[in-house]
């Protein structure tokens, strides 16, 4: 069995088939009373006591009810996409995306990484809550974002739709996916080369940028803010071609990565992940790292975040968030300054 263009989402059937160390559930996949869809019976009953499964979107989700996510469907029920509308966005657009893979990115159906790059998943959207409470206005002065692990890039289409520059990064698998996704909502601000130059905080900690929001100052001017996807291979060589080739050798104001560490579905990558937020962080000690993570069992968390807290370049990590009810963590990261 092979994912193929046609459609990314599991079947009922073949949840009940894969391993049960998998998470089963998303944002994508939830009950909402604005769904397009009425025919999905999704396995949220039966996973209500399952300590391994994500809790999905329902009626009693405010936070993520107020997003109005819509499951898009095809004539048979089938899933095409999602699309979301972010409460806060100024200009109140509907974001719609492609869940869809391309023929050439056939995946095994159980290759449960890649399927996971076209989920939105609980810790991406309570990560990117977290972000606009507590840096929203560097979004509006045009401070810069670099995603990890993106899948379809919520977090970062959110920041950019703030004023703020994005660069999404993750496998090269999915960067079609990405790229269309890109063109057809933010076409006027997608960049398909490097930028004007980067950004960088200030020496009062603050980023770089003026009063409008979809401005950023470049050379005593001002341009759009811009967003891309780039791949990234997770290895301190793989951060310095990806600051090359998106035109941010000084490095990042911010830097996001959501549900990247699980062991039973990554393995140990978040070894890996370490590495590449060390290498950020020697690049810009004024960097902040912030990790929203959802907890499970055998998860690999606690071993992700002492390893961090032992690496050369990292000052310190704090963890701001721990919701029980959710099994949700976020921990912000920073250099040694």
């Amino acid at each position: 069995l092979v994912l193929v263009k046609t459609h990314a989402k599991m079947t009922d059937h073949h949840r009940q088939e894969a391993d049960d160390d998998v998470p089963t559930k998303a944002v994508n996949e939830g009950s909402n009373d604005n769904r397009n869809d009425t025919n999905d019976n999704d396995a949220g009953a039966d996973d209500e006591n399952d300590d391994n499964s994500i809790a999905s979107v329902d009626s009693n989700d405010s936070t993520l009810q107020s997003i109005q996510f819509q499951s898009v469907r095809d004539d048979n029920g089938l899933e095409r996409g999602i699309s979301f509308v972010w409460p806060s966005d100024p200009r109140a657009r509907r974001i719609t995306l492609s869940t869809l893979l391309e023929p050439d990115d056939l995946a095994p159906l159980f290759a449960g990484a890649q399927w996971a790059g076209t989920r939105v998943w609980h810790a991406a959207i309570h990560g990117m809550y977290y972000m606009e409470r507590q840096y929203s206005k560097d979004a509006t002065k045009g401070a810069s974002l670099l995603e990890l692990g993106c899948g379809l890039g919520v977090p970062g289409m959110v920041w950019h739709m703030l004023g703020g520059d994005a660069v999404l990064s993750d496998q090269e698998s999915i960067m079609s996916q990405l790229h269309d996704n890109l063109k057809s909502n933010f076409a006027d601000t997608t960049s398909t080369g490097r930028p004007t130059c980067s950004i960088a905080v200030a020496a009062d900690d603050s980023p770089v940028g003026d009063n409008d929001p979809h401005k950023v100052v470049v050379d005593g001017g001002s341009r759009p803010s811009r967003i891309s996807a780039l791949p990234l291979s997770w290895s301190r060589e793989g951060v310095h071609h990806l600051l090359t080739s998106s035109g941010y050798p000084n490095g990042f104001d911010y830097v996001l990565n959501c549900d990247c560490v699980y062991e039973p579905l990554y393995g140990k990558s978040h070894r890996q992940l370490v590495d590449v937020i060390d290498e950020l962080l020697c690049i810009n000690p004024r960097c902040t790292v912030i990790s929203s993570v959802e907890r499970r069992r055998a998860d690999g968390i606690d071993s992700f975040v002492e390893h961090m807290k032992s690496r050369d370049h990292v000052g310190s990590v704090e963890k701001v968030l721990h919701d029980d009810k959710l099994k949700l963590e976020i921990y912000v990261t920073k250099g040694i300054k």
